[in-house]
């Protein structure tokens, strides 16, 4: 579910966010929709996954996206048994109300119970030409949650939908497991590390992709510390003059931390920071690709801005995004095209409450204001 259904509730290009502004979202938006509309490769097809009661746009919830190209690749994770599709793409020229979504990369690619296709989706992340998609087995989460597959990490390639490569995690989990948010690092040789939150587990899992090795490693029990049960554990990468550190929190933690990478990446986790004390309960939401990250305040639906090379205060955040329709953001990523972050923004507690009537509201805006 991007990790749990209390996730749901909780870019290597470097982008510059000194010009952030904040702004209505309502000027400022480039798509808006409801639910999840298909496009369909026949009117049979769609026949069939429909009597197969497969097929409920209102069941349908975007939870985060990246911008690839001309393309823009939503998380649908499978909550219920009625989404069709767990990654959906659309096409950057398309804009307005009338959004409908086609498989990526390909219909093969979304079969349900097949665990060479993707099963339900829970974050994606994109460095350049590819896509990192982050896949945690889990059908019907929201009702009665099935183990279907192992997790799994794929790489596909955007432009051409091949994939490159799939991670097996299986290694790395346990019963306990709650994966919930994928951070991709690549160096300047090309040597790419992927690092994902295990809240079950109180442990980041690091994964070599160019060496084929993993490790799991177990945090302090001071990093839980305080934490209600089955919480959120967000984790954003931060890019310093000293080395890339991974910024890790709870969102019911008292404290934020961080370690660099270049010690995550020998497979042990000693020499961890405390940040310091947080000045309130924060729903993190996604990095600018530099030493800053985005996030509100839980209950809240504005965004600010941290940079962390500034103390962890409240007089340090920034706010950019003021919204007026009653969403709340759920993900920031970057649109490399024209230099500028996206916002993702959906109606999720009505979702969960059962209250989305013929679809959950979403809305992709531009977050400087400007188009």
């Amino acid at each position: 579910m991007r990790g749990d259904i209390i996730r749901v509730l909780g870019a290597i290009t470097l982008l510059t966010v000194a010009n952030v502004s904040a702004f209505s979202n309502n000027s400022n938006a480039i798509y808006t929709w409801e639910g999840g509309r298909i496009q369909w490769p026949c009117p049979t097809t769609k026949r069939l996954v429909k009597a197969a009661a497969k097929y409920t746009p209102k069941d349908i919830i975007a939870m985060a996206c990246a911008r690839c190209g001309d393309k823009t690749l939503c998380a649908m994770p499978r909550y219920q048994n009625s989404i069709p599709i767990t990654l959906g793409q659309i096409y950057a020229t398309k804009k307005g109300c009338d959004v409908k979504f086609e498989p990526f990369p390909c219909w093969t690619e979304q079969e349900e119970n097949n665990c060479n296709s993707l099963q339900s989706v829970i974050d994606i992340y994109a460095t350049g030409d590819y896509v990192w998609v982050l896949d945690n087995g889990i059908l019907n989460a929201l009702r009665s949650p099935v183990q279907k597959c192992l997790a799994k990490v794929v790489v596909y390639e955007v432009k051409s939908g091949k994939k490159m490569k799939t991670i097996n995690l299986s290694r790395y989990v346990t019963e306990k497991s709650r994966l919930q948010y994928m951070q991709v690092e690549c160096l300047k040789g090309g040597q790419c590390f992927v690092y994902i939150s295990d809240a079950g587990n109180n442990a980041v899992i690091i994964y070599d992709v160019s060496g084929g090795r993993g490790y799991r490693v177990v945090l302090p029990k001071a990093v839980h510390h305080g934490c209600r049960f089955r919480d959120v554990l967000y984790i954003f990468l931060s890019y310093h003059k000293d080395g890339t550190k991974l910024y890790f929190t709870y969102l019911g933690g008292q404290h934020m931390f961080a370690i660099r990478t270049d010690h995550l990446r020998k497979g042990h986790g000693g020499n961890i920071e405390d940040i310091g004390e947080k000045p309130g309960s924060y729903i993190y939401i996604g990095p600018d690709g530099a030493t800053g990250v985005f996030f509100r305040e839980e209950g809240d639906s504005n965004v600010y801005f941290w940079d962390t090379k500034q103390c962890l205060k409240k007089t340090n955040f920034k706010l950019v995004f003021k919204s007026s329709d009653g969403l709340y953001a759920t993900d920031v990523f970057p649109d490399h095209e024209i230099n500028r972050f996206l916002l993702l923004e959906s109606d999720f507690p009505g979702y969960m409450e059962g209250k989305a009537g013929c679809g959950t509201l979403h809305q992709i805006s531009l977050l400087d204001g400007t188009s």
